[in-house]
């Protein structure tokens, strides 16, 4: 009996204390404009993403900062098209992860 409870209590735990697996949204559109904001490097799209807005935030931590800025005025620039993988929402923020630039 005592060994069942010890049982239900650790697998009560174990869902109730794990880390839910996010998954990332992918939102492609056309980049309208981008902004060097202090905290964050900002896409502007045609396509608003999850979080509610058109602007997908990358935050200058990111390892990969340099090549998501590089992409994101290619972006621009050429008039491309750019997939972008929201990690996460700050407030209406899309978080990005990573991108690709489309022709």
């Amino acid at each position: 009996m005592l060994t069942n409870r010890l049982t239900a209590f650790a697998l009560l735990a174990s869902v109730l204390f794990a880390a839910p697996a996010h998954a990332l949204t992918v939102i492609n559109g056309k980049v309208t404009a981008t902004y060097a904001d202090p905290g964050d490097f900002v896409i502007e799209m045609d396509t608003p993403g999850n979080c509610g807005s058109k602007f997908f935030h990358v935050q200058r931590t990111r390892v990969n900062f340099k090549e998501m800025v590089a992409l994101g005025l290619v972006a621009v620039n050429g008039a491309k098209r750019m997939s972008m993988f929201v990690e996460s929402c700050a407030g209406d923020r899309n978080i990005l992860s990573h991108g690709a630039v489309f022709p």
